[in-house]
């Protein structure tokens, strides 16, 4: 038996090793060397113990002697472990160091938890490009040997996406010293050929495995499935997911995208075969699908690093008042292996949160233990100074452009006024949604237009309306749809609309619809799912009751036809979709139209307790 090939060693086999070495190579030999203690459990893991290939000299083998056997062995096996820093029984716990952000949502400058911007100077202003390379740095310097990992959505969100484009994003990207980014929805938004360039400039590994670019040939050779890094003598493997929703989302051309299941699963078993330690899965799927994930094809997955939804995974009360999506890391026991948990970690959005975890593994690759939490990004952390005077010029260029002034309105028109009921800003937004769905579509059905409170993230104030002023309204700068839709599918959606509302001093509704196209009447009194009292449609100007049967043209923004905050029936309801616009510019062309504006409320929605 040639070692060169690899030799599997046990507690039992020190004697064929010995054996056997009068055989190898006069020059140098290979080994491959697994160590099982003789209590190690016969499990998929005994895959995860693969050692690394050593080379040791000629006259280490020719030190063997008859006589001593199991010493040399014991020697052997402490050298290689000593000079290749694999993981000895007796070596105590690896720790695996993560830095971690998500959806970054071009927030170069301080944002606040309400608004894309930093309007105020004060202790609201959080997170932001300089705090967000301070922390990273000050980290690295504690934990060198961390993994630093993006989880994508670096594109769009603030009017520096707008202006700039990928170019400011890789140039302060390209500053901190990453391992791996994923690829975000977003960074679709500007097609295949926006994308690209960025990609290419990027200095740390892209990762997607389940992407299929071959049809935009733009893209191939700019991103790969996964890659492998060592720490401290570990191989650590970490596989890229994108959403496949992006198809829907964004803007991705021919791109095709398959199973995330699949590919994380072909991916780690791949790594696997590799020796690979430990394996990290950088997802941009979504808190859900990153647990479904960990349920059904995580044996080789330790560690999920994700983002999309923007979860806040915290332990007790959030710093920032947010709503918790769950503890920080949430466990996901595999349903092959009960003995393995999968660890799931996101870190909120917009730069208001970072990741900071430390997962311990003993020499088999098993988890043993953790530690950890979110670093929430307000101002007891420093922003660097060298970061924001490199940013500077860019800031000018930024705040000029959002100063352009597009229209004006003669009253303030709040957001928050949003959540009890009927708002001056609602109407605006969706009187605008349907008089371009009706310019752009003819059709014999009724034209009705929703948005929903989420989507609605800034006020307006009295006076000059700017291009800054409706990009912080609506940041995302949304596809605009227009679909069939039958009657039945509103009546759910209205209802939808009044689920966790609080009816008393005053009305609260988090979910509550802004409308135009018809008037709805609510007893939020009644049992959820039973609050419309009544509803008609404006047909030809001409007021008719709701027909569940009949069908009807809706005009909305993506995120909400593709059911977004829990609006399923939109979803499943619309037929013969069309994309027909962006929100912006949609708003944009209505305020040029019909400024100065004075927008009242008008009683298209009442809410009865």
């Amino acid at each position: 038996m040639s070692l060169s090939q690899g030799l599997l060693l046990t507690s039992t086999d020190a004697k064929f090793f010995a054996h056997s070495a009068g055989n190898i190579n006069k020059e140098t030999f290979r080994v491959e060397l697994l160590y099982f203690p003789p209590q190690y459990p016969s499990s998929r893991r005994a895959d995860r113990t693969r050692v690394r290939y050593v080379n040791i000299k000629k006259y280490l083998i020719n030190s063997f002697k008859n006589n001593c056997k199991m010493l040399v062995f014991w020697c052997l096996t402490i050298l290689v472990g000593y000079v290749h820093g694999f993981a000895l029984p007796f070596e105590g716990l690896y720790p695996l160091d993560i830095i971690h952000y998500n959806d970054f949502h071009a927030r170069f400058e301080e944002t606040s938890v309400d608004t894309p911007t930093c309007r105020y100077n004060n202790n609201s202003c959080i997170g932001g490009f300089p705090r967000l390379y301070q922390e990273i740095h000050t980290l690295l310097q504690e934990k060198p040997h961390s993994l630093v990992l993006n989880a994508g959505d670096s594109f769009q969100g603030t009017y520096w996406y707008t202006l700039l484009k990928w170019s400011v994003t890789q140039e302060f990207m390209n500053l901190i010293p990453h391992d791996a980014h994923a690829i975000g929805n977003h960074e679709f938004d500007d097609g295949p050929d926006g994308l690209a360039p960025y990609l290419s400039a990027l200095k740390a590994p892209v990762l997607a495995a389940n992407m299929d670019t071959s049809l935009e040939p733009v893209l191939n050779g700019l991103y790969k499935p996964h890659t492998i890094v060592k720490r401290k003598g570990r191989k650590i493997g970490i596989i890229g997911l994108i959403t496949p929703d992006t198809a829907k989302l964004s803007s991705p051309g021919k791109v095709k995208f398959t199973d995330p299941k699949e590919a994380a699963r072909r991916e780690a078993e791949a790594l696997n075969e590799k020796g690979v330690d430990i394996i990290v899965l950088l997802s941009h799927c979504g808190l859900e699908v990153d647990q479904e994930i960990a349920r059904e094809v995580g044996e080789y997955i330790d560690i999920i690093v994700g983002g999309h939804t923007h979860s806040l995974l915290w332990n007790g009360e959030a710093p920032s008042g947010e709503a918790v999506a769950g503890p920080y890391p949430v466990f996901i026991e595999n349903s092959h292996d009960k003995k393995h948990q999968v660890l799931i970690v996101q870190a909120s959005a917009f730069t208001k949160y970072m990741g900071n975890l430390t997962v311990y593994f003993d020499f088999r690759g098993d988890y043993v233990k953790w530690e950890g939490n979110p670093l929430y990004l307000d101002r007891s952390i420093p922003e660097d100074p060298e970061i924001k005077a490199k940013l500077a010029p860019y800031a000018k260029r930024v705040h000029d452009a959002e100063n352009v002034a597009v229209g004006s309105t003669v009253n303030t028109m709040r957001f928050d006024d949003c959540v009890f009921g009927e708002c001056t800003l609602g109407d605006m937004l969706v009187d605008a949604l349907l008089e371009y769905g009706i310019e752009k579509v003819t059709s014999p059905f009724p034209y009705l237009s929703f948005i929903q409170r989420g989507n609605i993230k800034s006020s307006i104030m009295q006076g000059t309306i700017t291009d800054g002023s409706i990009f912080e309204l609506l940041p995302f700068n949304d596809r605009v749809e227009l679909f069939e839709l039958e009657g039945k599918y509103v009546r759910q959606a209205l209802e939808r609309s009044m689920f966790d509302a609080w009816g008393y001093n005053p009305f609260k509704g988090p979910w509550l619809l802004q409308v135009a196209g018809i008037q709805v009447t609510y007893n939020v009194s009644l049992p959820e799912g039973s609050r419309v009292t009544s509803a008609s449609v404006l047909d030809k100007s001409t007021p008719k009751p709701l027909d569940d049967n009949a069908t009807y043209i809706v005009v909305a923004p993506a995120y909400l036809a593709d059911g977004g905050d829990g609006f399923s029936m939109f979803k499943e309801g619309k037929k013969n979709a069309a994309v027909i616009g962006r929100d912006q510019k949609v708003l944009e062309s209505y305020i040029r139209k019909y400024s100065p504006l004075d927008i009242k409320t008008d009683g298209r929605i009442v809410i009865n307790s």
